[in-house]
């Protein structure tokens, strides 16, 4: 193989100092536009760190305000209601729907509340009293539960609005659950309103779970006594009002209040308690919390209804990061690296204009040549090959491939493959080839299809994608190679290990299979499975009389009529000699099969003829019914129960069909030839047809 001498130290000029120094050009062109690029870079990282923290602590700022501010005004809904039923003495349920609705009507019924309302307090003894008054108020029956006896009881009286969701809570007992029952004794010894722990609202619909909390005021008999400082002293109190509040929703009131611009993708977060936690946490509507996407939020505790609550918020990722880092950090390397590049790449492309010229020129020899030997083992390849485009259409294919099929280039190019289609396969196979395409970049199967002679043929077929630097789909490459002998050669193989030889008939290890798949299938969905094994009577006379190849003969004219009485799921088999075995897959009932048994006696007692000159034979078969599950449990069982059957109908006097399991008859045969007789079990089973 030639090869290209090396230059000589002479072919090469010397290099002066100057041409040294020009050389380095472009590296320095390049370092000193890096160098700025950075510089700007890390000035803009230290601006963003000080940004993103004071962004975040003022959004945090304006979140825990607006919520503050919120449940201030929900404080002081619901000390009203406490304030207006001292004032009055009591309260009632229309006279609270009255107060309610001038609320709404004045817009100055918070928003992010369910509701206001209020609880009786109600001692054991006033218990059915006070039951008897919801009912007056409400027009039914509302007993206070759950149900069970208590020292005392706190039921929902009221809570408006009145709709499907704080209709559930009327008559809830709050002392009988320990958060609320903390919450309503701190407020009733303190006086102060009293925000609860995390709990689940009585008003969540099924399966709609969401952390809640109810703000709670005590509501004294005596306006002027002191609150009591113990929590047995509740007799003194008349009630709680109360405003149960859902805390997405309030969130979200709330969160549509704040005017920042940074709050659009940003992360807020509310925890019940000191500390960040998943037991304590009220309001995550990304589910962030414990997860990579909340790395660095900022927190800030506040006090509601004396009870402390953990705000947090981390800025969105639209803004730079705590680190400083931002994309547009990424923009600017890249510009400045372009620019950088373009301006070290402009000076290099000057000294080397010469050497890339050359070497453009060898690239493109070399690429010729591998053209060259592409092209060779193209055509030269002796398995069919089609190139095609991403739409199926053909652009190319060898001589291989018209020798396998037929068709040439000026047939199939700008064409579809589909006309290669022989019919033998469903169109989800063609479609499932697309997909796999599409999905691993290769398919490789077995497939018939139609020459151009019309003739069809069995190909091994092996895809594949050539794909572009995005991966996308350039070309298909397809490879041909006909299998139509070896396939026919291994279906006569296998046609051989699974017939009988003379008659063409399924052998024993085929029906074996046979039934054992069908037994599967008849306990998955509760199908019969009908088995009957047939012995010749009168055979071994045809046989020892005329010769083995008239008993041969014989045996053929009799498995075509056993032929004649199948259904395209049933198997006729020839176990050897002049035994046959018939197995009915979904078997009908008890009766259709013995006269099925019935009709094949009738159709064997006619005489054969034409087998040995003008002699006219005639024989008879003896049949052994056997059916699943009644008469075996499995193959084995039920192929037993069969042949027992069998040999009995053979003893058999009267020689008619018996079911396996029943009692054999003493009966004489009326008249010659013999009969077969079948054993015979249970009526039942299936009530298929039986076989034409």
């Amino acid at each position: 193989m030639p090869t290209t001498a090396p230059p000589t130290a002479s072919a090469s000029p010397a290099k002066t100092p100057f041409r040294s120094l020009i050389d380095q050009l472009p590296v320095a062109v390049l370092g000193l536009g890096l160098l700025i690029t950075s510089g700007i870079i890390i000035q803009n990282i230290l601006f963003n760190r000080r940004y993103h923290e004071q962004a975040e602590l003022a959004l945090l700022d304006d979140v825990a305000d607006a919520l503050i501010t919120r449940m201030n005004a929900i404080s002081a809904s619901v000390a009203g209601v406490s304030a207006m039923a001292e004032a009055n003495g009591s309260l009632t349920p229309e006279s609270f729907r009255q107060y309610v609705e001038k609320l709404r009507n004045a817009k100055q019924l918070p928003q992010g509340t369910l509701g206001l309302g209020y609880a009786n307090y109600v001692s054991e003894a006033d218990k059915a009293r006070f039951e008897a008054s919801l009912r007056a108020s409400y027009g039914q029956p509302v007993p206070i539960r759950p149900a069970g006896l208590r020292p005392a009881y706190a039921p929902v009286t009221v809570l408006q609005p009145l709709d499907h969701r704080n209709n559930r809570a009327i008559g809830f007992d709050l002392l009988s659950e320990p958060v609320r029952r903390a919450a309503l004794i701190q407020a009733a010894t303190s006086g102060n309103p009293v925000l609860s722990a995390k709990l689940e609202l009585m008003q969540n619909d099924r399966g709609d779970y969401a952390p809640g909390a109810i703000l709670f005021t005590v509501i004294r008999l005596d306006p002027e006594a002191l609150p009591p400082s113990q929590p047995n002293q509740l007799r003194h109190v008349w009630g709680w009002a109360s405003s149960p509040l859902r805390i997405d929703e309030l969130m979200e009131a709330t969160l549509r209040g704040i005017n920042n611009p940074n709050l659009s993708g940003s992360k807020v977060l509310l925890f019940d308690g000191e500390r960040p936690s998943r037991f304590g946490r009220l309001y995550d509507p990304t589910d962030s919390f414990g997860t990579p996407r909340l790395s660095d939020p900022n927190y800030q505790r506040i006090t509601v209804g004396g009870r402390s609550w953990l705000v947090g918020v981390q800025l969105t990722r639209a803004l730079p990061g705590p680190d400083g880092l931002h994309w547009g950090q990424a923009a600017t390397l890249l510009v400045g690296s372009l620019i950088s590049a373009l301006a070290a790449m402009v000076s290099r492309e000057l000294l080397l204009s010469h050497r890339r010229t050359v070497d453009a020129l060898n690239q493109l020899s070399t690429a010729a040549d591998d053209l060259a030997i592409a092209s060779a083992v193209f055509e030269g390849t002796v398995q069919g090959v089609v190139i095609s485009n991403p739409e199926g259409m053909v652009l190319s294919l060898n001589q291989s491939f018209t020798q396998l099929t037929g068709y040439t280039n000026i047939d199939l190019r700008g064409k579809s493959l589909r006309i290669l289609r022989s019919g033998k396969h469903e169109l989800s196979f063609y479609e499932q080839l697309w997909e796999e395409l599409r999905q691993e970049g290769s398919w490789h199967r077995e497939i018939w299809n139609r020459c151009k002679d019309g003739t069809v043929r069995l190909h091994d077929v092996s895809i594949t994608t050539v794909t572009d630097k995005q991966l996308r789909p350039l070309h298909f490459v397809a490879m041909y190679q006909d299998i139509t002998a070896r396939y026919t050669e291994q279906q006569a193989i296998l046609h051989q290990a699974t017939h009988d030889a003379l008659t063409g008939l399924a052998n024993r290890t085929l029906l074996v299979d046979r039934l054992e798949q069908a037994l599967a299938m008849a306990q998955r969905y509760g199908y019969m499975v009908g088995l009957m094994f047939m012995d010749l009577n009168g055979f071994k006379a045809v046989n020892d009389t005329f010769g083995h190849d008239v008993g041969d003969k014989l045996l053929i004219a009799v498995s075509r009529r056993l032929e004649a009485f199948l259904r395209k799921t049933d198997t006729i088999c020839r176990q050897g000699g002049d035994e046959f075995i018939l197995m009915l897959p979904q078997a009908p009932d008890l009766e259709t099969m013995m006269d099925l048994a019935d009709r094949i006696q009738t159709e064997l007692r006619l005489p054969f003829t034409g087998l040995h000159g003008s002699e006219v034979l005639r024989i008879s078969v003896s049949i052994g019914i056997a059916r699943w599950p009644e008469h075996g449990a499995d193959t084995d069982a039920l192929m037993q129960a069969a042949d027992r059957a069998m040999y009995q109908s053979k003893k058999s006097a009267d020689q008619q069909p018996v079911m396996a399991g029943s009692p054999t008859t003493a009966s004489a045969a009326a008249e010659p030839p013999p009969a077969q007789t079948l054993a015979a079990a249970q009526p039942g089973g299936s009530q298929l047809a039986p076989p034409d």
